[in-house]
């Protein structure tokens, strides 16, 4: 491997910014804390002392701390004790995450929670560019989905198909209570806590909302600030199966 361009075999010591870049053998970094993160043959990302930024291929995080894995600006950050899943770069600035233990939370750019990734159900994220306006959205607050309408205390929510609560308003919403819709409209400041919340909602104004077609379901696409999420899409945990016979470059 190479840690800051330098040829490395065998251990090395890592500090705040090292950039790690692995070939034909994976790297095991062992942090503080129980975090331990192994990075994917053909990957290479910069090691911070609360995050790795990928910049390619795969790595493999297992924590049960606030230490994350940065992708495409997008930020995997474990919700659960023992948590351990895959964050994988793809092409066309697509993301994967699947979890294998436990649960991920997932930001997007702006810091909007956009899905808590469980074991089962991995899910994709597709970053939009500012040269195709036409698939972001039309502006960096779009939001457009799949899921759950539901009334708790005096308002109104919606549940997406990546299992991420939303408040919304805009719309008259009791006749669709229970249903699963589609939604469109934009994302808009803080909402409302629940009873015994211990986080608040952000808030959608919805400009449209319909009864979801037949056949629509956890594979449901849905845009939200730009960036395209896909439940269920087969993200891959290969790099589990894979490091569990191939050699560590490092500890």
């Amino acid at each position: 491997m190479r840690i800051d361009s330098y040829m490395v075999k065998g251990n090395a010591t890592l500090f705040d910014g090292s950039v790690v870049e692995t070939g034909q053998a994976t790297a095991d970094l062992r942090l503080g804390k129980g975090t331990e993160i192994t990075m994917s043959t053909s990957s290479r990302g910069t090691l911070y002392f609360d995050r790795l930024v990928l910049q390619q291929g795969a790595s493999e995080l297992e924590a049960s701390n606030s230490f994350q894995v940065e992708a495409n600006g997008l930020r995997v950050t474990p919700k659960e004790p023992n948590s351990r899943g895959v964050v994988s770069m793809k092409t066309g600035n697509t993301v994967e995450v699947a979890a294998l233990n436990g649960s991920f939370g997932v930001t997007n750019p702006d810091g909007v929670m956009i899905a808590n990734v469980r074991p089962g159900v991995p899910v994709s994220f597709a970053i939009q560019t500012a040269s195709d306006p036409a698939q972001a959205g039309g502006g960096p607050t779009s939001f457009s989905g799949v899921g759950l309408i539901s009334f708790e205390d005096g308002h109104y929510y919606f549940t997406s198909s990546t299992d991420v609560k939303y408040e919304v308003v805009g719309k008259d919403f009791k006749k669709y209570v229970g249903a699963k819709v589609v939604i469109s409209g934009t994302l808009e400041s803080n909402g409302t806590p629940t009873v015994n919340a211990t986080s608040v909602s952000p808030v959608v104004s919805v400009k449209s909302i319909a009864i979801n077609g037949a056949g629509r379901s956890k594979g449901a696409i849905f845009l939200i600030s730009g960036v395209v999420v896909a439940a269920g899409v087969g993200a891959g945990v290969g790099i589990y199966e894979y490091n569990k016979a191939s050699p560590a470059a490092s500890q």
